[in-house]
């Protein structure tokens, strides 16, 4: 009996998709083994050693066990950074751009100019 072989996960199409499409599960690859499948979940979580899936958090990641191994399957939640700016923006911590650009112009009214 032969060992069927399998494709390498492609991890890095694999988030260029989930990315095309946040909140969708994306297969990655299929591992043969479980351990190795949640291995490589915990590292598309982190973005340890697999600069795909960076920023940390940006995606989550599961196993499927199938006749041929584990599945791996990938979906882009977003970056977590963008939500940390809109959730200060929404508590008032940080202003959005419309905000500054009116603080600004009315700061430039304001303010007198110097004449020589």
């Amino acid at each position: 009996m032969s060992l069927k072989a399998r494709p390498r996960a492609d991890h890095q199409h694999a988030a260029d998709q989930a990315r095309q499409m946040p909140g969708q599960w994306v297969l990655a690859g299929t591992y043969s083994s479980g351990a190795s499948a949640q291995h490589a979940v915990r590292q598309v979580r982190t973005g340890e050693r697999m600069p795909a899936y960076r920023p940390a958090g940006s995606f989550q990641a599961r196993t499927e066990l199938t006749q041929d191994g584990a599945d791996l399957w990938v979906c882009y939640v977003a970056d977590p950074r963008a939500a940390d700016v809109r959730e200060s923006i929404a508590s008032g911590l940080t202003e959005d751009l419309d905000a500054f650009s009116q603080r600004l112009t009315e700061a430039s009214i304001a303010t007198p100019r110097r004449t020589r």
